[in-house]
């Protein structure tokens, strides 16, 4: 039932009581990509993908692009004249010239005639059961589906280019053949063996077609009409029509039967439709200007038919119902108005009324100018003044400066403004008032009162307008509207846009401006619509904003969508039918059904997109444009199914290197994970959308992990992940298909990026060993190298302070020997032989401590001891002196640099104390101090440094300054020197080892 509707709707529209409707059509030629216009056959494939055959190249249509292929390709020749798919998906390429191609998704294989093949001038292909039959220019081959051998059945061969096949068909359960001008055939299987067996002699055939029980025989210059059973017992065929030659039949989306033709001698071809015996030229009405067409296929589920013509290329028509255009003798249409069945159409030289059920009625501008002279000649009274507040009119325009704005339609009149006035008919064309105003946008108010806009100059509102009565609103009121765009009036109120001063309403008494009385701020309209079941407004700004409101008193705005949510910068026109928003913009159509918001532009046909009118009569609506006019069948169009799109990766490249062929079918690429390298993390990806109506209108966007934030939208299908850091990805896409206004998610790839060596385990493991290997032998070489280091700077402090003791023996022993002398030149033999014995036992004490880098404590006493003993000998022993301190319990525990004490004991001796010094003393003391310190401290009661200063002292005290900085720990404090009246404190800080 459904399809028998279709079908009586499509008849309807294509001959819609002779006025000339096309449907909308397109051609792509070279320029678009086509290999060249010269098209041989067509083939809609079982994947939806459209395979043009050329005179030069193969190409594939799809999402409004052409791929190429050639005989670099793998093709047998570049020409393309018969391309058939079997049974198993696989296509077949008959080329006139070089044999045929096979191609099985992966690559193309060539079968000729060194294979067994009968010619290599291939006419046609026929799918039969397990094998594909091959008609040439001079015989029949059959290959085998799944071995691809080739057999020729030799009956079929003449010898003669006379005998090309023309047609393969299928009847009572036998297969035939028909030829140019060697007869017809039967094929048969004998003893597993095909033959052949002529059933009829007819000649010339150029195509053979089924038509129910008969078949159409294209002649030259006729078509002939004749029973399969006649035909089959070889009568000659009775019925005949002229005609071109027909090469091709195409089935239309309701079973219509489509003829294509092309004429040898003459230029009679193109596109006819063949019904009960009679053939249409559909030319026009399809659009199509090649009279040399041979190949057609339908897509039906888009509503396209295609057609590929010898000399311009390919035409794309679509024929689904839904749109068909009116080329108006490529007239503006201004405006449009009316009712089912009368449909009035406002252009520059007048105003057309279409009746369903009569001749189309013309009123040209000469009636209209006529019938403005003929009133100002009989009503000069009535003729308002501009200083009246109407808006200016000059009468004397000439017929064909007549200019017009809208066209509306009420109470079974139309009404149309214009610049010589307002004009009112009835529906036979007849004008019926004249009103002298010029206005630019005029409606009516609920009761049918004509309501006359002037832009600057105030509002009027006629009871009567043949009366010229009316009722007059002044531009000094606050509420009057002003420089209106739009009026629509509702079943209470009428409603105006303005384009400065915002939104209006007519309460039946007067008007209410929006602006004026705070309820809205919004300034800028230009176009506006009433919904009829709920009373709704929906009003489109100037800048191509749209608004659905509740009007006053119960002011609310419903919705607001964007500039960014529509297409284009304006909105032309709204209209609506059910529940569905219609906005025309320029760039195309809206459609805002709900949360949904669907586009359609020229890919659903409307290839004149510069529309200037819009108007919904019943379930049909009419756009007007710069040529002619769209009728839309609302029912089919508003209703957009959502389809399963799915994506498919086209071309893939790793680091720019595309990846093997071996991994695509189809063109797709079939893997679904990649393993890559560390090194392999730069991807190209080209996709495509399949089950996509209208690739168009499809944006995308994607993210490489779930919890990664998403890419902005891009139109292209590419995208390009340069330098991919290491991990597992899978990359979704999001599909947002403009045309349904549904969004689908699709998994396209997932790909894993191996982690770079430097980041593996066992390369860090490596690493950290190699690393802790180096660390080692260079902390052993840098130990190494310190411990020398060490022991030399050891030695070399050692050295140093062998230098300095060197510079301190001869010092004291110049002392002793002084001393010695002084006791023989008393004659005091004993005291001087007593002395030199304790001096050459001191002697030989120094000599042996000097080579040592540390002597204990107790060595240090003993010699010390010795030391004072030999000096106090030469002071006569007056120096009553001690050693003492809580350090000389440890004494033999406790080791420091030796002789670091003597030298200034040696001061206190030389420099303390002076022969008249009464009872000097001296003391020594060793204290154990914090963290290893020995606190040695020399204190005498001698007169002090400031009056024995001397450079001896001086060059004593940098001495044992000396000695310390050689020693670790040194500081400002090791060495501390305090003099007075009372005497001399010297306090020395060293570090002992235990």
């Amino acid at each position: 039932m459904h399809s028998r509707a279709v079908c009586l709707l499509f008849l309807l529209l294509i001959s819609w009581f002779g006025y000339s409707q096309q449907l909308p059509s397109r051609t792509y030629s070279t320029a678009e990509g086509l290999p060249n216009n010269a098209v041989r056959s067509l083939l809609l494939d079982s994947r939806g993908i459209l395979w043009i055959g050329t005179e030069n190249g193969i190409s594939i249509f799809e999402n409004g692009l052409f791929q190429n292929f050639y005989e670099e390709d793998g093709l047998a020749f570049n020409s393309c004249w018969a391309i058939a798919e079997d049974k198993n998906h696989h296509l077949w390429f008959g080329s006139y010239g070089g044999g045929l191609t096979f191609f099985n998704g992966k690559e193309f294989r060539k079968i000729q005639e060194s294979d067994g093949l009968a010619d290599n001038r291939i006419r046609h292909f026929y799918p039969y059961q397990n094998s594909m039959l091959v008609g040439t220019e001079d015989g029949i081959s059959i290959i085998d589906l799944q071995s691809l051998e080739v057999s020729t059945i030799p009956s079929s061969a003449k010898g003669t280019d006379l005998n090309y096949t023309t047609g393969f068909w299928e009847a009572d359960g036998k297969l035939f053949y028909s030829t140019y001008r060697s007869g017809s055939y039967e094929i048969f299987w004998e003893n597993g063996s095909p033959k052949t067996r002529k059933i009829n002699d007819w000649l010339p055939i150029y195509g053979v077609f089924q038509e129910g029980e008969n078949l159409l025989l294209a002649d030259k210059g006729s078509l002939k009409t004749i029973s399969q059973v006649d035909f089959e017992a070889g009568k000659s065929p009775s019925i005949s029509q002229p005609s071109s030659i027909f090469w091709k039949k195409v089935l239309g989306p309701n079973e219509e039967t489509f003829l294509l033709a092309a004429g040898l001698f003459t230029k009679d071809g193109g596109i006819f439709q063949y019904e009960k015996g009679q053939l249409k030229d559909l030319n026009e009405q399809f659009g199509i200007d090649s009279k040399y067409i041979q190949a057609g296929a339908l897509d039906t589920d888009r509503g396209l038919l295609f057609l590929g013509s010898q000399d311009k290329g390919l035409y794309q028509v679509r024929i689904d119902g839904t749109l068909n255009y009116d080329p108006f003798e490529e007239r503006e249409v201004i405006g449009i108005a009316g009712r089912p069945g009368l449909l009035g159409f406002l252009h520059p030289q007048g105003i057309e009324l279409r009746p369903s059920n009569k001749e189309r009625i013309v009123i040209n501008n000469a009636q209209f100018k006529a019938v403005q002279q003929n009133y100002y000649r009989q009503n000069p009274e009535k003729i308002p003044e501009h200083m009246d507040g109407f808006f200016e009119l000059e009468p004397s325009i000439k017929a064909e400066d007549l200019e017009y704005y809208e066209l509306h339609y009420r109470d079974s009149f139309f009404w149309t403004n214009t610049n010589l006035g307002v004009f009112k008919l009835d529906e036979s064309g007849n004008i019926r008032t004249y009103l002298p105003v010029h206005c630019y946008s005029m409606g009516f108010t609920p009761d049918g009162k004509l309501l006359e806009t002037n832009p600057y100059a105030g509002v009027r509102i006629y009871e009567n307008p043949d009366t010229f009565s009316y009722t007059y609103f002044h531009p000094d009121e606050a509420h009057t509207p002003l420089q209106i765009a739009k009026v629509v009036a509702g079943k209470n109120r009428t409603y105006l846009a303005s384009v400065f001063h915002g939104f209006y309403q007519w309460e039946g008494d007067g008007f209410r401006s929006y602006l004026e009385d705070g309820i809205w701020e919004e300034e800028k309209f230009k176009s506006l619509h009433q919904i009829q079941s709920n009373g709704d407004i929906l009003v489109g700004t100037e800048f191509g904003e749209l608004y659905r409101i509740k009007p006053y008193p119960d002011f609310k705005i419903l919705k607001h969508w964007g500039k960014d949510e529509l297409q284009g910068s304006s909105i032309l026109g709204i209209e609506t039918y059910e529940n569905v928003i219609i906005i025309i913009t320029e760039k195309g159509i809206h459609l805002l059904d709900g949360d949904k918001n669907s586009f359609l532009d020229d890919e659903q046909g409307f290839y004149q997109k510069v529309f200037h009118s819009a108007k919904r009569i019943g379930d049909q609506l009419y756009l007007g444009t710069i040529k002619g006019f769209y009728q839309v069948d609302l029912p089919r169009f508003t209703k957009n199914k959502p389809q399963d799109i799915s994506l498919g990766i086209t071309e893939l490249k790793i680091n720019h290197e595309p990846i093997s062929k071996d991994n695509f079918d189809w063109f797709v690429f079939q893997g679904k994970r990649l393993e890559l390298k560390s090194d392999q993390n730069t991807l190209f990806i080209r996709f495509k959308p399949t089950g996509a109506l209208y690739s168009d209108k499809l944006t995308y966007r994607y993210r490489l992990k779930k919890d990664a934030e998403w890419t902005e939208y891009f139109t292209e299908p590419i995208m390009e992940l340069p330098y991919m850091p290491w991990g597992t990805y899978d990359l979704e896409v999001e599909v947002w298909d403009y045309h349904s206004g549904v969004m689908q998610l699709t998994n396209l790839l997932s790909f894993q990026i191996d982690r770079p060596i430097y980041l593996k385990a066992w390369f860090i493991g490596l690493l950290v060993f190699s690393m802790a290997g180096i660390f080692l032998f260079v902390y052993r070489v840098r130990s190494a190298k310190f411990r020398a280091e060490t022991r030399i700077n050891q030695r070399l402090t050692e050295l140093k302070l062998e230098a300095l003791r060197s510079q301190m023996n001869p010092h004291f022993t110049f002392n002793a020997i002084n001393s010695i002398q002084y006791f023989i030149l008393k004659n005091d033999q004993n005291q001087a032989l007593n002395y030199l014995g304790k001096f050459s036992a001191l002697i030989r004490l120094t000599l042996d401590q000097s080579s040592k880098s540390q002597i204990s404590l107790r060595e240090e006493l003993d010699y010390l001891k010795k030391y004072i003993e030999v000096e106090n000998m030469r002071m006569d022993d007056r120096v009553n002196w001690k050693i003492a301190g809580n350090a000389l319990e440890k004494a033999d525990e406790i080791f420091i640099p030796p002789m670091l004490i003597q030298p200034l004991v040696e001061n206190v001796f030389v420099h303390a104390f002076p022969v008249e010094h009464q009872n000097p003393r001296l003391s020594i003391r060793y204290e154990l101090g914090e963290d290893s310190q020995l606190i040695c401290t020399v204190e005498d009661n001698g007169i002090g440094i400031s009056q024995s200063s001397s450079s001896h002292e001086s060059k004593g005290t940098r001495l044992i300054r000396e000695k310390l900085m050689l020693l670790p720990g040194y500081s400002e404090d090791s060495l501390k020197i305090s003099s007075g009246s009372w005497g001399t404190k010297v306090e020395v800080r060293i570090f002992y080892s235990s």
